[in-house]
């Protein structure tokens, strides 16, 4: 009898759970990388890259017009703006250049160990 007991309880349909609650919005979320949108974004500027590779060459004096229009935008400070404008242009040796100059640490201001020996 008692197994006929367990044996009922364990053949009874359980009762309908309630629905899943939404995930509570973390407070964390913005700390981290959404490495999709990453990957994405990188893939995109390689398909630029490729077109422009493709693109017809520029003259010496075009190339050195957007030299120039990007060196002024620098100059002004506006390194995002300037390297935003050689991107679109295509011109990634004039990209890598900015990125370069921007970042570019004065020797004074180097941490102790990094100081050159």
């Amino acid at each position: 009898m008692h197994a006929m007991l367990v044996l009922a309880a364990l053949l009874a349909q359980p009762a309908e759970a309630p629905p899943p609650l939404p995930p509570a919005a973390s407070p964390f979320g913005g700390l981290f990388t959404d490495w999709r949108a990453a990957n994405a974004q990188s893939l995109e500027q390689e398909r630029s890259r490729d077109s422009a590779a493709n693109a017809p060459a520029r003259t010496a004096a075009e190339a050195r017009a957007l030299g120039d229009r990007v060196g002024r935008i620098v100059a002004e400070g506006a390194c995002e703006e300037g390297e935003r404008v050689a991107r679109e242009a295509g011109d990634f040796a004039l990209v890598r250049a900015v990125q370069d100059h921007c970042r570019r640490i004065p020797a004074g201001q180097l941490p102790a160990w990094a100081q050159p020996q």
